[in-house]
């Protein structure tokens, strides 16, 4: 059924990985330990600012309904929307994960949204329900 091509492919496949295998997790030369030269150069701190810095949950509402093109004065009573959690993206973006409760939806929704930073505020450029 299984041709001899085939099943010597398969023999020299298994071959090479059982050789190739032990090999992978040992550093190249030149390059060094990977966590000494990559990790310094990227600033965790500033991945994920503190939450005094992300946008209150009034603005991500207010921002949110005015993106969406809702009536803020109609359904915002009943509404509730929390920032969750934010990661900064760009010196001025940040990409925020919101619990919204909407009044005219049961149940909650889970929203991604990024932020620009304007003048010391938060303005919401792009959202989606998750």
């Amino acid at each position: 059924m299984l041709g001899r091509g085939f099943l010597f492919g398969v023999a020299v496949g298994c071959v090479l990985g059982v050789y190739v295998a032990p090999h992978l997790g040992r550093p190249t030369i030149g390059m060094g330990n990977i966590s000494e030269s990559i990790l310094p150069q990227v600033n965790i701190p500033r991945a994920v600012p503190e939450k005094g810095m992300w946008p209150t949950d009034d603005l991500a509402k207010a921002q949110l309904f005015a993106l969406s093109k809702w009536d803020l004065n109609k359904h915002g009573n009943g509404s509730k929307v929390s920032v969750d959690r934010c990661l900064r993206i760009a010196e001025t973006e940040l990409a925020c994960e919101l619990t919204a409760q909407f009044s005219w939806v049961e149940g909650k929704t889970q929203i991604e949204a990024v932020f620009q930073g304007e003048d010391g505020d938060w303005k919401m450029i792009t959202a989606k329900n998750r």
